[in-house]
């Protein structure tokens, strides 16, 4: 095994596949606990471990203000250090529409061309690799429902992404036992996670829940929620919820709403599709021959299960190699 300690991530090689791993968030959490995807580096190493090959971990914050969002793109240099204030006062609106696009904000010309050879660096890691995995976590919320792990795929072919579907519908097959016991603590994670949320939005505005005053960021996270819920929940709550919509009628049209989602199963995009994921895109496309999955295994999977999880991927990995 080799070890290489650079500026802002680690590499770690292995005889074995040809394959390289990558967790682009697992840096330090800095001033949020969702500036990270947590145990993503377990399950990667985990996977690595096992079958050999390249495994890149990310030890920069993706805070914008702190360190690089390898998922993101290249900002111009004015753009960057133009939005280093309205970063550092946290406005809010212009910080999210940002954060959707760009790897890094900075104070100055020589700040951005270091966080630039940090980024540059890092995806100079990936080479030829046949197979490449990027792998995050999502949160245990109900936009997610069903996903335990949510793949995206990275290719124009169609004929592809069918036969990694039929990959999964395999791999769920498989693993339906495993599934099915692990329902009632999944569901449990989610309504957990939804309480946090609510108590977050709380905090920053000052006990008001009103989905139209609160942070852009927090309404999207709503309304992607607000989807699913409408979706499995029972119509008294709903009609309860739409007519008084605070976090107590929240909480418990959810309830409802888990009472009838399904068994948690392995999906292919259901909730990411990789329209956000411009590092990548930019480093590694066009695909050619190569297979490149985004892999979001729930928080809930990542802390609970990380063997499992690895053991999933490992599996689907073994599938493609047949392809």
């Amino acid at each position: 095994m080799e070890c290489r300690f650079k500026k802002g991530y680690s590499v770690y090689e292995k005889i074995g596949k040809e394959m390289i791993l990558i967790c682009p968030h697992s840096g330090p959490a800095l001033q949020s606990v969702s500036a990270r995807d947590d145990n993503s580096e377990t399950i990667a190493s985990l996977v690595w471990e096992s079958l050999g090959g390249k495994l890149v971990v990310s030890n920069i914050s993706r805070n914008r203000l702190f360190g690089v969002d390898f998922n993101r793109d290249i900002p111009p240099l004015k753009t960057a250090t133009n939005s280093y204030d309205f970063f550092s006062n946290s406005e809010d609106d212009k910080v999210s529409s940002y954060m959707k696009k760009y790897a890094w904000v900075a104070k100055d010309e020589r700040e951005y061309y270091e966080k630039l050879k940090i980024y540059q660096d890092f995806w100079a890691e990936v080479k030829d690799e046949k197979y490449i995995l990027l792998i995050h976590r999502a949160f245990d919320r109900m936009k997610f429902v069903p996903s335990l792990m949510d793949i995206t795929i990275f290719t124009e072919a169609k004929i592809q992404k069918k036969k990694v579907q039929e990959i999964i519908s395999k791999i769920n097959t498989k693993y339906y036992p495993f599934l099915k016991s692990i329902e009632t603590d999944y569901k449990n994670a989610i309504l957990a996670e939804t309480k946090r949320m609510i108590l977050n939005i709380l905090r920053i505005h000052e006990n008001s829940f009103d989905i139209h005053k609160m942070e852009k960021s927090f309404r999207e996270i709503l309304l992607k929620d607000l989807e699913k819920i409408e979706r499995y929940s029972d119509k008294i709550a709903l009609n309860r919820l739409r007519n008084n919509f605070i976090p107590g009628n929240y909480i418990e049209a959810v309830r409802y709403a888990l009472n009838n989602v399904p068994v948690p199963e392995i999906t292919l995009e259901n909730v990411f599709d990789g329209s956000s994921a411009f590092g990548p895109k930019r480093k590694l496309f066009p695909v050619k021959d190569r297979i490149v999955l985004q892999v979001e295994p729930c928080l809930f999977l990542n802390f609970w299960h990380p063997q499992m999880a690895a053991k999933i991927l490992q599996n689907i990995i073994e599938e493609l190699e047949k392809l």
